[in-house]
């Protein structure tokens, strides 16, 4: 079965074909297309690789971000 990034990558390469069209043809675009396919590429093989056996460290310079304020203690 096909992943999500698999399924979003040939949408994006169907929506690349339709414009590439000579009339709505934008150079721009077909290079926003052309990274958002390199990436999804990315992500849909990071699947394949075993996963990290410890999670990532936040560097110690970086402020920590809260992402919902409102749960934590005070």
């Amino acid at each position: 079965m096909p992943t999500a990034y698999l399924l979003a990558k040939d949408r994006i390469e169907q929506a690349r074909a339709m414009l590439a069209n000579e009339v709505w043809y934008d150079a721009g675009m077909d290079h926003l297309l052309e990274v958002a396919l390199a990436r999804l590429d990315e992500l849909d093989a990071r699947l394949t690789e075993d996963p990290p056996r410890t999670p990532p460290r936040q560097p110690e310079g970086s402020p920590r971000v809260r992402l919902m304020p409102w749960l934590e203690k005070r």
